[in-house]
């Protein structure tokens, strides 16, 4: 039951990043270059605090943007999740 939860949790962590890399195309960059290898200078752990430095900004933009679209999302996912548990 655990694998399942932390893979459901991988899951909808991968969603929301990868819905976040599709709308703001900061986070697409920073994704790129990672992929592409980037300069090749910088370690894991800078490319791994830049990209998270990036996605946070992202969120925050994103969240204050479409925050009532944001919220209906929410409830929406979570009367999903309470309608197919019973």
């Amino acid at each position: 039951m655990k694998f399942r939860q932390m893979l459901l949790s991988l899951l909808a962590l991968g969603l929301v990043v990868g819905g976040l890399a599709y709308v703001d195309p900061r986070v697409r960059d920073q994704f790129a270059q990672i992929v592409s290898g980037g300069n090749g200078i910088s370690s894991w752990d800078d490319q791994f605090v830049s990209v998270t430095s990036t996605l946070v900004s992202a969120l925050r933009y994103q969240s204050l943007e479409n925050g009532p679209l944001l919220i209906f999302a929410v409830v929406g996912a979570v009367l999903f999740l309470f309608m197919v548990r019973t």
